[in-house]
């Protein structure tokens, strides 16, 4: 599995872009276009958009190589929500799972929520979300290690500078 790369067709609306293979399907590369804001995915096979269903769970419907169609339902993985497929229910991982450290130096801003309440846990849950994201970056890790302290300073002085300004205005 590859990592996921930017994707700046549309960045607001799919900013994340994962290139994976799956085992049942080998001779096949797929990509999956998620969204951290709306939870929607977009899933290509060999470069081609995969239709998906309407009934319950949206499935994604894989053409296999006897020209079948396979369901294959998307799901979120708590707490990084990297996104799963679930076929013939077998979890199939899109992007490689963190490593441990990572998932504690990236959850370091969810302590906003207590000394924070509701605004500091808001600002620390989607700096957390944002520090998860570049874990999975395809750079160096000191590049990606930097990268995820800079958030969560940045989202500590936010977090200071909303408080600020409720006192003042209050």
């Amino acid at each position: 599995m590859r990592s996921p790369t930017q994707e700046y067709n549309n960045p607001k609306e799919y900013p994340m872009k994962y290139d994976f293979k799956l085992a049942d399907f080998p001779l096949n590369e797929f990509e999956m276009e998620t969204s951290v804001w709306t939870g929607k995915s977009k899933l290509f096979q060999n470069g081609m958009a995969v239709t998906q269903s309407t009934e319950k769970g949206k499935p994604f419907l894989i053409s296999g190589d006897d020209g079948q169609l396979i369901k294959a339902y998307p799901k979120g993985s708590f707490p990084d929500f990297a996104p799963v497929l679930v076929i013939n229910g077998r979890k199939n991982r899109v992007v490689d799972k963190l490593k441990t450290i990572e998932y504690i130096v990236g959850a370091f801003p969810i302590v906003l929520l207590l000394i924070g309440g509701v605004i500091g846990g808001a600002i620390g849950a989607a700096a957390t979300i944002g520090n998860y994201t570049v874990f999975r970056l395809p750079e160096s890790t000191a590049s990606r290690y930097l990268k995820v302290v800079g958030i969560s300073i940045l989202a500590f002085v936010a977090y200071f500078m909303v408080a600020a300004i409720m006192i003042f205005l209050l």
